[in-house]
């Protein structure tokens, strides 16, 4: 049986507690535990703090007759123990030296212990430049040297650290280099070391042979099945150094660990650190102080050190960006509004002049937007809908209130393709109710421009409906009253706000149909309201998801064929444009050529794809609504609001190089009409684990499960496929893993909020760390 660490007993101690007072156990599973596990604890901690010894005895001292006590007695020695519990852990798991303080950490890394002219060089690589940089330079990992493994409990491919006796070493010297090697065993087993081109390593296991020592690396199976470490690290048992936490940081050539350690440890202790949470906010989350945490971080003494350390750290990187969030929000609203005078005449014209009835969630969300329209303070509100969910008239009801209140609307798309598709849309509607709309791309005529601009600016033009180019400095508007930004994450934090400031006042809504789970919508847009459409409109039909082995295409194309002779209309997506030597891929320009000229002959295909220059992308997606084309071969070009009534399937080809959130929004361009969609997976040689991945998908159908599966798979900054949707960088925080603690963070920002002046220290650091964002909220 492999050992056991005393934190590792205490967190299966504490597990089995709380199933024995949920009545999932007995008291008698409890009895039996502690007889089964307390054999098996081996850890340096007990031997080299007798203390800790002396108060895990007492601790299981007192549970173990707890079988034979009452049921009253029993419950309150269970109470009791867990308390016990959490008190070992602080007195005997967590560890922070005495800080000196005496220097100040903006000191230049050069006048740093063991650093001289050649380690500043190499620390400045990794963007160390003073001491508070050395201190945030956080650990990429850790290797746990605790857990002293024997010889036959090692498994292969695992770093373990064993204790064992060098028993012999020789150097072999082979065609390509020198191979040193040494036997080691603990009496009854035995293990190979092997160190290749490292001769000086002979003269090291010399004086260590006869001796234990402690063996740490990565064991593999030999060719006969023996155990071996290659270039293992190889310290005397007199070293207890050895047995810690030894934190692992990323490195640049010319800086081993052992020295990026021994900076980090000389250095850490000398730095001038500030708290700068309350004490009652400590006490409150029951979180470590900033110093024993910072220490955590990079020397923990427990894995529990570390979680609580993470957790501190976290918790405040999480607390200062809501705060900072609260405090765009609270300049936003005391810069003022202007209540709107909304009589909702337009909007029930528009409403009844519909096809269909608007869902609920629809008229929630605009009911929502509408109050807030109405109110005094300027409306920040995301508007989030899945796929085919509707939030498109939601933003047509939001500008027709606008316009009936007296102000212009600007309606901002991060394509042409998608802004083009709004006009056409909306623009026949807004007619019928007296709203001027226009159009304004990159592509627009010169003359055609200084018309609309001129327009604009004399009020003559109510709605614009454009992309980035409505920013241009020469847009001017008469009154701007209401700006809607479609899928804001394509869109940076400063080109939002220079549509915005071109009005006085104005309310923004904006939209996003790629569902984002609660906590990244709290980390991107923490300062805006949120209104979510989460139901489809009644009759519309899911897509089918249908997962087939590349060796089944021809199958899929017959069913394209049928699909197109009975009226609908298909997308056939490829990850990439051209072939590539790099990645294993189709390409849509090559598998164009084959479909068009070869598969389907008889059918009328396009291709479409992100190299092409505007003008043909609007012609091409012009064909294919119109059903000039009836087979569109693309890229993920299509990927967002292309909406064809037609398009009823949708083939997509390595589906594994694709995000889920990615591949939901694909699929939502088919079944957006009464007629059935259907969504192929066309897979070919995948892992396991992306077949998986892919099987989730196939299964799930609402976006917003989606992107919480494809969030804790990929992290935020991939989720959302971009750098410029404004996600701030996180150092500690990872937003899959801390939800709770985000939620808490923004409660506790709330009651912060009413307490600036007493935490001036901490409002210094949110202006320092989000001053500009701040600034531009004042724009």
């Amino acid at each position: 049986m492999r050992p056991l660490l005393v934190e590792e007993f205490l967190e299966e101690f504490e597990t089995v507690i709380k199933k024995v007072q949920n009545k999932e156990l007995s008291v008698k599973d409890l009895e039996n535990f502690i007889g089964s596990k307390l054999n098996l604890i081996h850890d340096p901690l007990l031997e080299l703090e007798p203390v800790a010894q002396e108060r895990f005895n007492q601790m299981i001292d007192y549970a173990k007759p707890i079988a034979s006590l009452p049921p009253e007695r029993a419950a309150v020695r269970l109470k009791n123990l867990l308390s016990m519990v959490e008190k070992y852990r602080n007195w005997f798991l967590i560890n922070c030296p005495v800080f000196e303080e005496t220097k100040d950490p903006d000191t230049p890394i050069k006048y740093a212990k063991q650093v001289g002219p050649k380690r500043e060089k190499l620390l400045a690589k990794l963007e160390i430049k003073t001491l508070k940089d050395l201190v945030w330079y956080v650990p990429r990992d850790y290797e746990d040297r605790r857990k002293i493994v024997p010889i036959k409990d090692i498994r292969g491919d695992e770093k373990v650290t064993t204790l064992a006796k060098i028993i012999n070493v020789e150097t072999k010297q082979t065609f390509s280099m020198p191979i040193t090697v040494a036997v080691a065993a603990d009496g009854i087993n035995q293990v190979l070391l092997k160190w290749f081109n490292q001769e000086y390593m002979q003269k090291v296991l010399e004086t260590l042979k006869g001796k234990e020592v402690y063996i740490t690396g990565v064991v593999k199976r030999g060719t006969f099945g023996s155990l071996e470490f290659t270039n293992p690290e190889v310290e005397p048992k007199g070293d207890t150094q050895v047995l810690e936490i030894l934190p692992v940081y990323s490195l640049t050539e010319g800086l081993s660990q052992k020295q990026m350690r021994n900076i980090v440890k000389e250095n850490i202790t000398s730095i001038k650190i500030k708290e700068t949470l309350p004490e009652w906010l400590i006490q409150e989350r029951k979180l470590l102080d900033i110093k024993t945490a910072l220490y955590g971080i990079h020397f923990p003494k427990s894995m529990y050190h570390l979680k609580k350390s993470i957790e501190r750290l976290a918790y405040e990187e999480l607390l200062i960006l809501q705060l900072a969030f609260l405090l765009s929000k609270q300049t936003i609203e005391r810069i003022g509004g202007i209540s709107k005078n909304i009589k909702g005449e337009l909007a029930e014209k528009f409403i009844a002049s519909l096809p269909f009835k608007l869902t609920n969630a629809q008229i929630k969300a605009h009911q929502e937007i509408r109050e807030d329209m109405q109110s005094e303070k300027p409306m920040s509100r995301l508007l989030q809908g899945d796929v085919g969910s509707g939030k498109t008239v939601v933003a047509q009801l939001a500008v027709i209130d606008n316009f009936e209140a007296g102000y212009q609307a600007a309606i901002m798309a991060p394509t042409s393709i998608l802004a083009i598709q709004h006009y056409r849309r909306m623009a026949p509607a807004f007619e019928k109710l007296g709203i001027k709309t226009a159009l304004l791309l990159g592509e627009t005529s010169p003359r055609e421009k200084e018309k609309i601009k001129s327009f604009l600016k004399t009020g003559q033009i109510d709605v614009i409906i454009g992309t980035h180019t409505l920013i241009q400095e020469d847009v001017e508007f008469a009154n701007l009253g209401l700006v809607i930004i479609d899928e804001q994450h394509r869109f940076g934090v400063r080109q939002r706000e220079a549509l915005i400031s071109k009005g006085k006042v104005v309310d923004v809504l904006v939209m996003t149909a790629t569902p984002i789970p609660r906590t990244l919508a709290m980390t991107i847009y923490g300062d805006l309201d949120i209104s979510i459409i989460d139901e489809l409109p009644p009759g519309r039909k899911l897509p089918k998801t249908i997962l087939i082995s590349a060796s089944k295409i021809d199958q899929v194309y017959d069913f394209v064929k049928n699909e197109v002779k009975n009226g609908g209309q298909a997308y056939i997506v490829y990850p990439l444009i051209d072939e590539s030597d790099k990645v294993q891929a189709k390409a849509a320009t090559q598998m164009f050529e084959h479909l068009a000229y070869e598969v389907f002959k008889d059918f009328k295909v396009g291709l479409l794809h992100g190299r092409m220059s505007q003008i043909e992308k609007d012609r091409i997606m012009e064909s294919f609504a119109n059903r000039e084309i009836e087979i569109l071969v693309s890229t993920t070009v299509i990927e967002v609001g292309i909406d064809v009534p037609g398009a009823t399937v949708m083939v997509i080809e390595n589906p594994e190089r694709f995000g889920l959130a990615q591949l939901h929004q694909l699929r939502g361009r088919v079944g957006r009409s009464e007629k059935q969609g259907y969504c192929f997976l066309v897979v070919g040689n995948v892992d396991e684990e992306t077949l998986e991945r892919l099987r989730y998908f196939a299964m799930s159908k609402d976006g917003f499960e989606v992107a919480e599966y494809d969030l804790k798979l990929r992290g935020p900054g991939e989720f959302l496929g971009l750098r410029q949707h404004g996600l701030p960088d996180l150092r500690i925080a990872d937003l899959t893993r801390d939800r709770d603690l985000l939620i808490l963070a923004r409660k506790d920002a709330e009651k912060l909020l009413t307490k600036r002046e007493e935490n001036k220290e901490l409002f210094e650091r949110v202006e320092r760390l989000y001053g500009e964002r701040l600034k531009l909220v004042k724009v």
